[in-house]
C-alpha cells in the first residue's frame, strides 16, 4: 500500500488498537487527529502520543482546540473562553481584548506543543449572524467579518510564535447556515460575488498566515449546482486555489457528517478531486478509513499529474515542520510565567464548558 499522505484519521480509544497500529504501519497517513474518546489524562494523552509517533509514518497529531464550547483537552489546560467573549469585550476595551487574545493563542500553543501535538483545527473564521443554526455562535470571534478579522489576527499573532500550525474554518464561511452541517446540508441563497463580499473576507484577509484552511459542506444555491463546498471545484480550486493564489494545505472538514451522502469512499473521491489536499476521516472505524483510501486513490488517478504532485509536495512541505514530540507538560504547567497568563484568560472563561456541538466531529 502506497504512503497516505492525502488522509487524516482518528482512533477509536484512549490507546492504539493492534489493527491500527498495522494501518498506520501500512498506510502512513499524513495525521491522526484526537477527540475526547482518546484523551483521558494530560499523561495518557502523552503516552498514546508517543506511540503514534513510534508508527513508521509518524504523522502529525491534530486537535481542535478552538475555546468555549470546543476544547477536546478539557482538563489540566487553559479554561479558553468562547471567541465571541473576546469580541465583546474588544467593543468595550479593543486594547485589553487585543493582549487576552495574544495571550490566549500563545497559551494555546504552548500547551499542544508540549503535549505533541503540532496541528490545531482553529481558528473559526466564520461571522455569527441572527437567526443562524447555533452550530456556529459564539465559536465566531465576532458578528461582522472586520470584527473576525481583527479578532483572529491577534489570536494567531500569538499562536503562530509556539510552531504549532493553525487551520482555519469553515471555508467559505458557515456563520449564516439555518442548520447543522453535522445532520443536514445547509443551503444558502447566495451568489459567489455575495459570499466574497462578506462570508469570504476573513479567509482571503488572512490567508497568508494560514499554512492549511477547512472547507465547510455547506452549499451556495448558485455554485456548482449547490455542491457542498467540499466538492466544489469552483470554490476550492479556481477560487481558493488560482484566484487567490492560495498555498496552504485545503483540508476537508470531517467526511461521516451528515451533510454529506452516499459512501466514504465517494465523499472521499469528491473531495479531492474538487482540490482538497488532505481528508478527515474521523468515525474511528478501520473500514472507513480503507474506504477512503480507495477515493482518495480513484481522484489522483484522474486529476491531472501536475495537480497530483502539487498537492503531494504541498502537503508534505507544510505539514513536516509541525511533527513535533512532546516536550515537559509538567514543567509548563508550573512555570511562574505561564500561570499568571493562564489566570489572565481563565478569568474571562464561562463557569462550565457547555455542551461541545461537534460532538465526535472535526
Amino acid at each position: 500500500m502506497k504512503p497516505q499522505i492525502h488522509l487524516i484519521i482518528a482512533l477509536q480509544a484512549p490507546e492504539l488498537t493492534a489493527e491500527e497500529i498495522d494501518f498506520l504501519n501500512r498506510a502512513r497517513p499524513t495525521g491522526v487527529i484526537l477527540f475526547g474518546r482518546n484523551l483521558t489524562s494530560l499523561k495518557q494523552t502523552v503516552a498514546l502520543i508517543k506511540a503514534i509517533g513510534k508508527t513508521a509514518g509518524a504523522p502529525t497529531i491534530w486537535i481542535d482546540q478552538e475555546g468555549g464550547r470546543v476544547q477536546r483537552i478539557r482538563t489540566s489546560l487553559t479554561r479558553y473562553p468562547s471567541p465571541f467573549q473576546f469580541a465583546l469585550l474588544a467593543r468595550e476595551d479593543p486594547i485589553r481584548a487585543e493582549r487576552l487574545l495574544y495571550t490566549a493563542g500563545r497559551l494555546c500553543g504552548e500547551e499542544l506543543r508540549a503535549l505533541g501535538i503540532g496541528v490545531n483545527c482553529a481558528p473559526v473564521l466564520d461571522i455569527r449572524e441572527d437567526g443562524a443554526d447555533p452550530v456556529i455562535g459564539e465559536r465566531a470571534f465576532g458578528s461582522h467579518f472586520t470584527e473576525v478579522i481583527l479578532n483572529a489576527t491577534s489570536w494567531l499573532y500569538g499562536f503562530r510564535e509556539t510552531g504549532v500550525m493553525a487551520i482555519g474554518k469553515h471555508f467559505p464561511g458557515h456563520g449564516a447556515a439555518r442548520a447543522d452541517s453535522h445532520l443536514t446540508l445547509p443551503v444558502l441563497d447566495k451568489s459567489l460575488k455575495e459570499m466574497k463580499r462578506w462570508e469570504m473576507n476573513p479567509f482571503l484577509a488572512l490567508a497568508t498566515h494560514l499554512p492549511g484552511i477547512m472547507t465547510a459542506h455547506l452549499a451556495l444555491s448558485q455554485v456548482d449546482d449547490g455542491l457542498p463546498a467540499t466538492w466544489s471545484r469552483t470554490l476550492l480550486y479556481k477560487t481558493l486555489r488560482q484566484k487567490w493564489k492560495y498555498s496552504g494545505v485545503i483540508v476537508s472538514d470531517a467526511l461521516e457528517m451528515g451533510a454529506l451522502k452516499g459512501s466514504m469512499e465517494e465523499r472521499a473521491r469528491l473531495s479531492i478531486s474538487a482540490g482538497c489536499d488532505l481528508v478527515l476521516c474521523c468515525t474511528g472505524r478501520m473500514e472507513d478509513n480503507e474506504a477512503v483510501i480507495m477515493g482518495i486513490s480513484q481522484a489522483l488517478k484522474s486529476m491531472k499529474q501536475r495537480e497530483v504532485e502539487a498537492s503531494s509536495q504541498r502537503i508534505q512541505r507544510i505539514l513536516a515542520p509541525f511533527r513535533v514530540t512532546p516536550g515537559s507538560i509538567n514543567s509548563l504547567l508550573k512555570d511562574s510565567k505561564y500561570q499568571k497568563k493562564r489566570q489572565q484568560v481563565e478569568a474571562m472563561a464561562e463557569e462550565l464548558f457547555a455542551v461541545d456541538p461537534t460532538g465526535n466531529q472535526a
